[in-house]
């Protein structure tokens, strides 16, 4: 069977676990033809780990037609290549879910992969539960919530604290709103928040607690659905990526097991 041609952008913590990890266990399925990112070392230094391509401009890497390209890179990188992406036949793969809390941007998207036969897969990143959450929300009315807690590194530097320095010693409530409020708020803490939005009952109405906890080793969401006929609860726990403590590792493995799935013959 030939096999499915992939690009990555991104070469941080999760683009390179990704990379590392398409190369070392599903070379049978995939060929990794590339990788790009706006740190041309990180990039080129990960290509010649993994043997494959180092593009320098974007464009590049469309022009070489992979079967799919995956984002491990930031929203401004979905914003400004998913419908470019999408228009040259190719399939996006997306971590950076949070660019989907804009309406307009969302609508233009699902339009194009339409209007082109193409798909754009929503990584469930390091939350996860949606197959429930999505068949329990077609039983009737249902409110959702997401509470995440963090350290308090993993949290500064989001424009909401505005350079404010969280506490070390006292566990600190320091958002609660809509998770359309929390990604402009946190946008790289709280992919998670919107894609529960997407899979439930939208940004908008999805209520999202942020927490900071002084001296916690990992990243905490429960996210809770509340119907009349159904309840739903998913908690996870996961450490933060060593490299980038802003981001789980899951959120990479998370790819790999979609990757998993699109080529598997009896799948989820």
């Amino acid at each position: 069977m030939k096999k499915l041609r992939l690009g990555i952008i991104g070469t941080g913590a999760l683009g390179s676990i990704i990379a590392n990890a398409v190369s070392k266990d599903l070379e049978e399925d995939y060929s990794l033809i590339g990788v790009h990112s706006n740190n041309l070392e990180n990039a080129e230094s990960l290509a010649k780990k993994v043997n494959c391509k180092f593009y320098r401009d974007l464009d590049e890497m469309i022009d070489d037609k992979p079967d799919y390209i995956i984002e491990a890179a930031t929203q401004e990188v979905v914003k400004d290549y998913a419908v470019k992406i999408l228009n040259n036949g190719i399939d996006l793969i997306v971590l950076s879910i949070g660019a989907f809390a804009d309406d307009l941007f969302y609508n233009e998207v699902w339009g194009k992969a339409k209007e082109v036969n193409s798909r754009v897969y929503l990584a469930s990143g390091a939350v996860g539960g949606f197959d429930v959450l999505s068949s329990a929300i077609l039983m009737g009315e249902s409110r959702v919530k997401i509470i995440t807690e963090k350290s308090p590194n993993s949290l500064e530097g989001a424009p909401f604290l505005q350079g404010r320095d969280l506490s070390r010693d006292d566990i600190e409530e320091i958002f609660n709103g809509t998770a359309k409020e929390a990604i402009k708020e946190f946008p790289k803490n709280i992919n998670v928040a919107v894609a529960t939005g997407l899979a439930t009952v939208g940004v908008e109405n999805t209520n999202v607690i942020i927490r900071s906890i002084p001296g916690i080793q990992s990243n905490i969401h429960n996210i809770i659905l509340e119907g009349d006929i159904v309840k739903v609860s998913v908690n996870i726990e996961s450490k933060p990526s060593p490299d980038n403590p802003k981001s789980s590792s899951l959120a990479a493995w998370s790819v790999i097991s979609l990757l998993k799935r699109l080529v598997a013959p009896i799948t989820f």
